[in-house]
């Protein structure tokens, strides 16, 4: 969540992606070691998260964050896309980090975003690491407790799975605001941070039926069947109360990688990546460092 006035130290580009345009906000240090590619959570963008991605460009990592389709500075214009249509804006900004640098990627992601990027790990055997903020599998029962729907629901998620989807095929386009399916209060308690996506013009109100039919019912097999061929390092913080440490356990011990880790950080919740950016920045540079065999040195953002 950037709050300087400061101006920008990112550069824009526009790239191809799941039938249309894309843009990807970009840091570059002077000599980048790695570049990570950085997918944003619900409804926001990857300048909501500026200051945390500044930070590691500062630290040496080209950062190359995607406004998946539909959402950010990317064009408005389609308004059918689905989780596989983010995991696709994804894997084209590993192609264009790919074809740019020549340098070891890794896949990072908060919140949807984190959910995205541990898909894409599934997928696409050219990233070197993934560090996802939260990840889910939509297919586990327990995976309803991540909304705002009355856990004993996934004692009937199969039903519910089977509604969303025949819903979603009458009326795919009816909108539903951010608090119909997620509870507000368990992913921040900071009135700071609501004000700002008030104020945030880039921000959007509403999701597709479409989307989110397919944010619960889209299976990646690759999570758990061994498909993975890079180090997953999975975050979690002990105070998030969307996706909570328990839940975050039960997913972690179904993925499987060559090499994995949970990460757990206490830094105050789901909304660490805006609301702790330091914190963050400190707690996994090293860790992508040790991920990709590289000397931890800190450069200059151009």
């Amino acid at each position: 969540m950037n709050t300087s006035s400061a101006a920008p130290q990112y550069s824009e580009h526009i790239i191809p992606s799941a039938g249309t345009q894309i843009v990807l906000s970009v840091w570059e240090p002077e000599k980048p070691q790695a570049v990570i590619v950085f997918i944003p959570a619900t409804m926001v963008h990857p300048l909501f998260y500026e200051t945390l991605l500044a930070d590691f460009a500062e630290n040496g990592f080209a950062v190359v964050g995607v406004h998946p389709v539909g959402h950010g500075k990317s064009p408005r214009g389609v308004k059918r896309y689905t989780l596989r249509s983010i995991v696709q804006n994804a894997r084209d900004a590993v192609s264009f980090s790919q074809h740019r640098y020549a340098l070891p990627i890794i896949a990072m992601g908060s919140s949807q975003g984190g959910i995205a990027a541990a898909a894409l790990a599934a997928e696409d055997t050219r990233l070197a690491a993934a560090f996802p903020h939260n990840a889910m599998l939509s297919e586990l029962p327990e995976s309803v407790g991540v909304s705002r729907f009355p856990k004993w629901f996934r004692h009937i998620y199969r039903p519910i799975k089977g509604a969303f989807r025949l819903l979603a095929r009458i009326i795919p386009d009816a909108g539903l605001p951010l608090g119909f399916y997620l509870d507000r209060s368990r992913i921040s308690r900071n009135p700071e941070l609501w004000n700002a996506i008030s104020r945030d013009p880039l921000f959007l109100n509403k999701y597709s039926l479409h989307f989110l039919a397919s944010l619960f019912t889209t299976v990646f097999p690759g999570l758990t069947d061994g498909s993975i061929r890079c180090p997953v390092y999975l975050i979690s913080d002990i105070g998030d109360e969307l996706f909570t440490p328990a839940y975050t356990q039960l997913v972690f011990d179904r993925l499987r990688a060559p090499h994995k880790e949970l990460i757990k950080l206490d830094l105050g919740g789901h909304m660490l990546m805006a609301e702790q950016p330091n914190g963050v920045c400190a707690a996994l540079v090293p860790k992508m460092c040790e991920a990709l065999g590289l000397a931890q040195i800190t450069s200059t953002v151009n």
